[in-house]
């Protein structure tokens, strides 16, 4: 895929995401207008840095990369990182970590080992009632 295409790909993915996260939270998430790099593709879900991705498929490696991406933008924004994706002719696939889940929370590396992947409506329904931090305010 050209890179114009990409980022087009990409953009429309963005846009898709933020609609159905705002359907489903009730939140004001919307696509980052001015994005630096490391920013995360996503705001208005407080304590949540979020990294779209949208390809026709995915191995482990890549995954892997796009978790070291999303965790990069959740340590600036002092949030926890969330990584959505969509594959080719599949839903939305929500990657989190499982110390989320935890009474005592650790400051560190957040390794792919210990994520958990479910569809965006299950992510959801599990995170929403967690206590989360409050996210640092992006410089735009």
């Amino acid at each position: 895929m050209t890179g114009l295409r990409s980022r087009t790909k990409g953009l429309r993915a963005e846009q898709e995401l933020a609609n159905l996260l705002r359907e489903i939270t009730g939140q004001d998430v919307r696509r980052r207008v001015r994005q630096h790099r490391g920013d995360s593709d996503l705001e208005g879900l407080p304590g949540w840095a979020i990294e779209c991705k949208r390809a026709a498929r995915a191995d482990n490696a890549l995954l892997r990369s796009w978790w070291r991406q999303a965790c990069a933008q959740a340590a600036k924004e002092e949030a926890f990182p969330l990584l959505v994706y969509r594959l080719d002719r599949q839903g939305w696939r929500a990657v989190w970590h499982a110390q989320m889940h935890c009474t005592e929370r650790h400051r560190g590396k957040l390794d792919y080992e210990g994520t958990l992947h479910a569809g965006l409506l299950t992510w959801w329904m599990l995170t929403k009632t967690m206590p989360l931090p409050e996210a640092k305010q992006s410089g735009v």
